[in-house]
């Protein structure tokens, strides 16, 4: 028989239904630095072009009751998915999608992905008609609180977004089968093209606008919705390579789905938190910043979620496919030492990042300030982002806890944490932010206390869970990460002072004794001299003296060398 005709493991395995031999060893934690290299690299092109799109849009909107509008409503189609399907999906999809390879083959995935994708067809489909028809009573969960200024465009746009419900489901399905396969291009290539998409659709709205606000506000709702079909269908043809040729089939009654249904029922309980605690946020401050708090939120969170979306997320989607198949083995001190590296690592990289937002808060919102995106709108947003800052490394630390409930298939502590989260996150935000007056400050840090609350339990419940974690790695990596962190931050922070007293001060008071902003090059070129020495002090003695956490820039290092 020649190597051709010979029949080759797993390919072979998976056409006759026996079990997946990609499961006979335990998981491949070393190679989830490679993976994370690969999807870091294309989250840098993503967030570069996310970045693009928002300062497109602040050129469009500024800071301003428009954007809030825009934002409520481009929120909420995402929103309404994580309640009704979105978290059961990210927690429950891939454990079972690995069992259903492990012990039937290529024939009884495909049979799984088949029946899940046409339920979701089903009910998404019916959910986003009904978004449709009661998109008032939608948008107004998201601004209680407000005048209702927003709420009149907010509909608007928001009857176009409905249908992204479907797509974000179908999605979510197809990046999960790719992942599962260790193949990480496709889902995160994808929201490259949506931003492309949608930064077209902001580039063409001042010009649309000029000839008909109408016209302008169609034009964007249209390109904004075809940005996520574009995400959503471009992950397609990726899926043929792994045998996935879905088939319209419901079977209600398939015990792969009800294993689905109930793994991730509980993670509808933390969806829903979620969504509380969003409205109240935005709620509250629409109500001690009318018209612009929704938007101050909005601008902020870029800047928030571009470390996690850097560092965390490629560690957490490469970390998680290797925890699922420990899980699936039944190896729980595997599961037990990827998880705690895991945590490790979280802590050692967003800890310095979340001292880089502090410190230069105001130059990165300086590079938004173009068109109606004055300085008054850089000052807010900075304000909101320093105070949002501290609770990034915990936001890590929680997105892989979730990863690690769904791994070992118990979704409920993870639930019960993030009740008792969004309870704190709540009471602070409306009372001390609201009530005592705290103001956006006091709304932004109600984030730290929610993941204070969640962690905590969630580490607890993971260390008796697995008889134990290895806390002095943690801790390890979270004392590094302080160290290190607070001095690369000051160091590049120096630079910055220095910066603006040897060649030129960022921002001027003019004549008319408003403050005028540097322009956009050289905010830039601040930001990226000053975060470089920051870097460089933070993590190149990391390097140098080799420790654990730093294995994933190792891993970028040799991909780039190669």
């Amino acid at each position: 028989m020649s190597e051709h005709q010979r029949p080759q493991g797993r390919h072979f395995a998976q056409k006759t239904g026996e079990k997946d031999d990609d499961f006979q060893g335990s998981g491949d934690y070393e190679s989830v630095g490679r993976s994370a290299s690969l999807m870091t690299g294309l989250i840098i092109v993503s967030r570069v072009t996310g970045f693009a799109r928002t300062w497109v849009m602040g050129i469009a909107f500024g800071v301003s009751y428009l954007a809030s509008s825009y934002n409520i409503a481009n929120n909420l189609p995402n929103m309404l998915y994580e309640l009704v399907m979105g978290g059961m999906l990210v927690t429950a999809f891939l454990p079972v999608y690995m069992e259903a390879r492990r012990s039937g083959g290529r024939e009884a995935a495909n049979a799984y992905v088949s029946n899940l994708l046409s339920v979701l067809l089903v009910l998404l489909g019916g959910i986003s008609l009904l978004a449709i028809a009661f998109a008032p009573a939608l948008i107004w969960t998201q601004s209680f609180m407000s005048g209702g200024e927003e709420m009149e465009v907010a509909v608007y746009f928001f009857r176009f977004f409905a249908i992204q419900v479907l797509f974000y489901g179908l999605g979510s399905v197809f990046s999960g089968v790719l992942n599962a396969h260790r193949d990480y291009f496709w889902s995160n290539f994808a929201p490259i093209l949506n931003n492309v998409v949608v930064i077209a659709s902001f580039a063409a709205f001042p010009a649309l606008e000029a000839m008909s606000s109408g016209l302008a506000v169609t034009v964007l709702a249209v390109g904004t919705t075809l940005g996520v079909f574009v995400q959503m269908a471009c992950q397609i043809p990726a899926l043929a390579k792994y045998g996935l040729r879905p088939r319209f089939h419901v079977d209600l009654a398939d015990r792969r789905l009800r294993k689905t249904v109930s793994l991730g029922v509980p993670t509808l309980v933390a969806t829903a938190c979620t969504f509380v605690t969003a409205s109240v946020q935005n709620s509250a401050a629409l109500a001690v910043q009318p018209g612009t708090g929704a938007s101050v939120i909005a601008y902020a969170r870029l800047w928030y979620t571009l470390p996690y979306a850097l560092i965390s997320v490629s560690l957490n989607t490469a970390l998680y496919t290797e925890l699922a198949r420990d899980a699936a083995r039944g190896d729980d001190d595997a599961v037990r030492a990827g998880f705690s590296r895991g945590v490790a690592e979280q802590l050692f990289f967003l800890i310095p990042f979340a001292f880089y937002l502090v410190v230069f808060a105001e130059p990165l919102n300086m590079i938004y300030s173009s068109g109606r995106f004055d300085y008054e709108g850089v000052r807010l947003v900075s304000e909101y982002l320093r105070f949002l800052a501290p609770a990034l490394p915990l936001y890590g630390v929680c997105m892989l806890a979730q990863k690690g409930c769904s791994a070992l298939m118990d979704m409920r502590p993870y639930a019960v944490f993030m009740v008792l989260g969004s309870l704190m996150q709540v009471v602070w935000a409306l009372v001390v932010g609201v009530q005592l007056g705290g103001g956006m400050p006091a709304i932004a840090f109600s984030t730290v206390a929610f993941y204070l609350v969640a962690n905590a339990g969630a580490v607890v419940w993971m260390r008796r869970r697995l008889r134990g974690l290895r806390v002095r790695a943690m801790l390890h990596g979270a004392v590094l990460g302080l160290a290190l962190g607070l001095v690369g931050a000051l160091a590049g922070g120096a630079v910055l002072r220095a910066l603006e007293t040897l060649v030129a001060p960022l921002t001027v008071v003019g004549a008319s004794g408003a403050t005028e902003v540097a322009s956009l090059g050289r905010a830039l070129a601040y930001v990226v001299v000053s975060g470089i020495v920051s870097l460089v002090v933070t993590f190149v003695p990391a390097v140098a003296l080799r420790i654990p956490e730093v294995g994933m820039l190792s891993s970028i290092t040799r991909r780039l060398k190669r």
